[in-house]
């Protein structure tokens, strides 16, 4: 195996255990609501169970491309190996995003006692979660796979 294919499976693998952290929030989230049981579960279910199957569906295209070239390659390089920028400053964008929600999320849990609003910061919590792991994703691999070769130079600098 070449090491152009080695990275390939190295990032599928570390991308589809990466995606297993929203996945275990998400999980978690939907017992927590039949736990909890608050009044109005349906469309938290239905929020839930349709980003489990999201994610599902990426992990398991994830580790379907094994050693195969990455379709976020066309996305993330343009036709001379450069960074795209405008999928990076979207991506960027993304990130804040979800780490706002993130954070907002968490305090607005700990921070309140009623039912209704904790389920709801799961849910918000979850899902910004995911929103995170898939920007985090992308930066690694635009940074894993950047075609720019490393001269000599570039180390003494």
């Amino acid at each position: 195996m070449n090491s152009r294919a080695r990275q390939n499976l190295l990032f599928h693998i570390g991308s589809g255990l990466l995606l297993l952290l929203p996945l275990a929030a998400l999980v978690f989230s939907l017992v927590q609501i039949f736990l909890l049981n608050p009044e109005e579960i349906i469309l938290d279910v239905i929020a839930l169970s349709l980003t489990i199957c999201f994610v599902l569906l990426e992990v398991v295209l994830m580790l379907k491309g094994g050693k195969n070239e990455s379709n976020l390659f066309k996305i993330a390089y343009n036709e001379n190996n450069h960074v795209n920028t405008v999928p990076l400053i979207a991506v960027g964008v993304g990130t804040l995003f979800g780490i706002g929600l993130l954070v907002v999320s968490i305090i607005a849990y700990f921070s309140r006692d009623d039912i209704k609003i904790q389920t709801s910061m799961l849910i918000i919590f979850s899902i910004a979660l995911y929103l995170f792991i898939n920007c985090l994703i992308y930066f690694i691999y635009v940074i894993a796979f950047r075609k720019k070769e490393l001269k000599l130079e570039d180390l003494i600098k």
